[in-house]
C-alpha cells in the first residue's frame, strides 16, 4: 500500500504547485490558483475595449487594499492566541477590507465602466478556485457591504423581566452578543491570498496586452537608454 502523502500547507489544491521547465534540469516554479491570461486567445474587440480598460485599472486599486489587509493580518493575528473584544474588532476591521477590496471590482457600480469577470480575461476557474471567490462574494454581499439578517451569527438577546419600586411590572433588553472577530482561519486567509495576487497579475498581463489601443490617450514619456 502507498504511503498517503502529506497535505499541503493551508489546504493548497495540488494544482496549485506548477513547474515551468526552460532548459534541461532548469526551470521555475511556485503556487498559484490560475495561469496568467493569454490575450491572444482573446477576441481582438476585447483588447480594444476601452471601458474594461479603465476598470483593469481601477482593479489595481482594489487589490492592492486587499492585498495590505492579508499584510496585516499576517502581522497582527496570531490564529492560536486568545484576544480581547476590542482587538477582535480591529481584525474584523481587516478581514471587512480584504472581502470588499477584493469583491469591489466584480460588482455592479455606477456609470458606463463594467464589472469585471474572469471570463472577461478569458480564465476559468477551478471548481476549488471558483468556490473560494464565490465564498468572498457571498461574505461580501449578506456581511460586510450589508448585513443579511439570516447570516450575522449571534446569540439572542434577553428580556429581564423585574418590578419596579411600586411592585409595577418592568423590563430591561439585554442586547444579543455577535459573534466577533475574523470569520475566515488562518488557511482560507493563505489560500484567498494566493487568488489576490494571482488576480492582480493577471490585471497586469491585460493591461499591458490592451495599453497600446488606448496610448494616445495618456501621458507618455520616453524611456532612456545609456
Amino acid at each position: 500500500m502507498n504511503k498517503r502523502a502529506e497535505p499541503h500547507p493551508y489546504g493548497f489544491p495540488d494544482d496549485w504547485f506548477f513547474w515551468v521547465e526552460t532548459a534541461k534540469d532548469s526551470g521555475y516554479g511556485g503556487i498559484r490558483c490560475f495561469p496568467p491570461p493569454d490575450p491572444s486567445r482573446l477576441p481582438p474587440e476585447r483588447l480594444k475595449d476601452f471601458a474594461l480598460f479603465q476598470r483593469l485599472l481601477l482593479s489595481l486599486r482594489d487589490f492592492a487594499h486587499a492585498h495590505s489587509a492579508i499584510t496585516f493580518i499576517r502581522e497582527e493575528i496570531d490564529f492560536e492566541k486568545k484576544y480581547s473584544l476590542a482587538e477582535l474588532r480591529r481584525f474584523q476591521c481587516f478581514e471587512t477590507m480584504l472581502v470588499v477590496s477584493y469583491c469591489r471590482p466584480f460588482s455592479e457600480s455606477v456609470g458606463e465602466i463594467p464589472r469585471l469577470s474572469y471570463q472577461a480575461l478569458g480564465i476559468k476557474l477551478s471548481p476549488f478556485v471558483k468556490a473560494l471567490h464565490d465564498s468572498l462574494t457571498v461574505k461580501r454581499n449578506k456581511l460586510f457591504a450589508h448585513s443579511d439578517a439570516g447570516s450575522v451569527e449571534y446569540a439572542l438577546p434577553i428580556v429581564m423581566h423585574a418590578k419596579d419600586s411600586k411592585g409595577g411590572p418592568i423590563s430591561v433588553l439585554f442586547p444579543p452578543r455577535f459573534r466577533e472577530g475574523t470569520l475566515m482561519d488562518e488557511a482560507e486567509f493563505e489560500q484567498v491570498s494566493v487568488l489576490v495576487e494571482c488576480a492582480t497579475g493577471a490585471v497586469m498581463h491585460m493591461l499591458q496586452a490592451m495599453h497600446g489601443n488606448f496610448a494616445d490617450r495618456y501621458p507618455s514619456t520616453d524611456l532612456k537608454t545609456p
